[in-house]
């Protein structure tokens, strides 16, 4: 009920679809090194850019503001022999290393009229006929774990959440992350339904598999729509 459903698609019928995707991602990318905060309206400039492989554009917009990038995914992106592209589903150690070079010529094929009209329009380079990528495993890779940032200090979460945390004891954080949910009104109810039966108190994280929906509140959840996961785990009993 579960899948992450990546950059590649399933079907001819979502190839629309994803394209809008990655054309709000790539599009989005200078701005987002250029322009004033957006809530504050502070003036922003980025000296360099942290971004993860399937942002795609980032080395694109690297290359015309002239600032280091440094790219940082939960999975490793660059061509081995001893796992395949997280992307494709090859099976046999033998197709490892070429996997790679598969799916990004795939994705490239959807995404590089994109690419090349950001590059001439925006950024003001010249057109690439292939894809910028790491090529093997060198001084510049490496394997480093995770990066956390303390900001739960500052954070004010929502006063109905406080409300709800203070009304019984701790809850058990329930969430998918980014995974979509093929049957998210489904999947939610099996959740309030394990909650009911094990008398425990519930925050269901509606996330990117649209959790959460209930055909009628419950005391016992609370359906959440973002908040910060260093402070809020901290108020549940388990994750």
């Amino acid at each position: 009920m579960v899948k992450n459903k990546g950059f590649l698609p399933s079907g001819p019928s979502e190839i629309p679809v994803q394209r809008n995707q990655m054309k709000e991602i790539i599009y989005s990318l200078l701005p987002a090194c250029k322009e004033p905060d957006p809530d504050t309206g502070d003036p922003f400039k980025a000296d360099a850019i942290i971004a993860n492989p399937p942002a795609y554009g980032h080395t694109h917009v690297a290359e015309s503001l002239k600032i280091p990038i440094h790219i940082f995914f939960t999975m490793p992106w660059t061509p081995t022999s001893e796992f395949p592209h997280p992307l494709s589903r090859v099976k046999q150690s033998a197709g490892y290393r070429l996997s790679y070079q598969i799916v990004d010529s795939l994705i490239w094929l959807g995404i590089r009229d994109m690419i090349n009209d950001v590059r001439k329009k925006k950024l003001k380079l010249l057109q690439v006929t292939r894809p910028y990528c790491v090529a093997y495993w060198g001084p510049k890779v490496d394997v480093v774990g995770f990066c956390f940032l303390d900001l739960a200090s500052n954070y004010e979460p929502p006063e109905s959440l406080l409300n709800w945390l203070k009304a019984g004891p701790k809850p058990i954080y329930i969430g998918f992350g980014s995974l979509l949910v093929q049957a998210p009104q489904k999947m939610t109810q099996i959740i309030v339904e394990a909650l009911e039966i094990t008398k425990q108190r519930g925050i269901i994280n509606k996330g990117w598999g649209g959790l959460g929906d209930l055909a009628e509140e419950k005391d016992f959840v609370y359906p959440l729509d973002k908040c910060l996961h260093d402070w809020l785990y901290l108020q549940c009993a388990s994750v």
